[in-house]
C-alpha cells in the first residue's frame, strides 16, 4: 500500500496507469528534483552576480538580467515542477483509498469502472498538457542559452553588454529538464493510449469481469 502511494504520489498517475510507465515517471520526477536542488546550490545560486558586464553599476546589471530573462530557466522548472506536483497530490486525492487493507489503495470501490478510467485517461491528458505547456514556453524563450547577452540603454550606459558565467553548464543543465520534460511527456501520452485501449475494452465487454484474475498491467 505505501509503495502504491508513493508511485502514485511521485509519478501523478494512479493504479490503472502501466506499471513501467508510473515507475518512470516517479524515476524521472525524483531526477528532475534532485537536479533542481543541487542547481540551486551551485549553477543557479546567484543569477544576478554570475553577469560579467563592462559596467560596474549594480542597478545596470540587474536591469542587464531582468531584460534578458524575463523568468529564469531555473525559475521557469522549479515552477514546472511545482505544478506537476500539484496535479500529482490532487491526482493521488482524487484516487485515495476508501477503504481498510493493503489492497485497497486506489481502487474503483465507489464508482463504476469506466468511469474512473475516464477520470484516469483526464488526468494523463492534463499532465500532458502541463508538460508541453511549459515546454513550448521553455523552447520559446531558451532554445539556446545565450553567452552574451546586450544590456537596455537605460539605465546602463551605451553599448554594454554582460558574459554569463558558466554558460555552458547552465545550458547542459537546461536541456537534462528539457530532456526529462519531453520523457514524462512521452510516458503521459504512452499512459494515455493504454488508458483509451481499456476504455474501449470495456465498452465492448473484453475486459475481465469482476472476480476474474487480473493479470498484472505492464
Amino acid at each position: 500500500m505505501q509503495v502504491d502511494a508513493v508511485a502514485s504520489l511521485l509519478s501523478g498517475t494512479s493504479a490503472h496507469a502501466p506499471r513501467l510507465c508510473r515507475a518512470g515517471l516517479a524515476a524521472v520526477f525524483t531526477l528532475r528534483l534532485g537536479a533542481l536542488a543541487v542547481g540551486a546550490r551551485t549553477l543557479w545560486r546567484d543569477e544576478v552576480g554570475d553577469l560579467a558586464c563592462n559596467a560596474s553599476a549594480e542597478s545596470c546589471r540587474r536591469a542587464c538580467f531582468e531584460a534578458a530573462f524575463p523568468i529564469s530557466p531555473f525559475s521557469l522548472f522549479a515552477l514546472q515542477l511545482a505544478v506537476i506536483f500539484s496535479h500529482a497530490l490532487a491526482s493521488s486525492w482524487h484516487f485515495r483509498p476508501h477503504g481498510e487493507g493493503m489492497g485497497s489503495w486506489l481502487q474503483p470501490t465507489r464508482r463504476g469502472k469506466r468511469q474512473w478510467l475516464w477520470l484516469h485517461l483526464g488526468s494523463l491528458l492534463a499532465k500532458a498538457a502541463l508538460e508541453g505547456v511549459f515546454l513550448v514556453t521553455f523552447h520559446t524563450l531558451y532554445s539556446h542559452f545565450p553567452v552574451l547577452v546586450q544590456c537596455p540603454p537605460s539605465p546602463c550606459p551605451p553599448a554594454v553588454t554582460c558574459a554569463i558565467l558558466n554558460a555552458r553548464e547552465k545550458d547542459a543543465f537546461n536541456h537534462f529538464m528539457a530532456g526529462s520534460s519531453w520523457a514524462c511527456l512521452l510516458l503521459s501520452l504512452l499512459g494515455t493510449q493504454h488508458a483509451t485501449v481499456q476504455i474501449f475494452q470495456e465498452a465492448s465487454g473484453k475486459a475481465p469481469r469482476k472476480g476474474t484474475a487480473r493479470k498484472p498491467c505492464v
